[in-house]
């Protein structure tokens, strides 16, 4: 003797693309989410002191000859500095 198959439901999709007519999830009922109460999350997201702290220099974009840019970064090198450090002490001598 054959067994019943039940017939499945078409899919039908709402407008974001997520299934509309799901009823339950690998025969497990699916809760019902108007009785359900939704808490906002305590953690995660920005918080306010969170991250780097800030080192007081500002970014500045320099557009140099390449024989400057790498004279300062040979010094750089020389003296196990930076290359911000290095160029920071020679503009402060102008």
């Amino acid at each position: 003797m054959k067994k019943k198959i039940n017939p499945i439901e078409k899919p039908q999709f709402n407008s974001a693309g997520y299934q509309a007519n799901m009823k339950d999830l690998n025969g497990e009922l699916l809760p019902n989410l108007k009785k359900l109460a939704f808490r906002p999350f305590k953690h995660g997201g920005a918080r306010a002191g969170a991250g780097r702290k800030s080192s007081g220099r500002k970014a500045v974009l320099l557009r140099l000859s390449p024989r400057v840019i790498s004279r300062l970064r040979k010094e750089a090198e020389r003296n196990h500095k930076t290359l911000s450090d290095v160029a920071e002490e020679r503009l402060a001598q102008v």
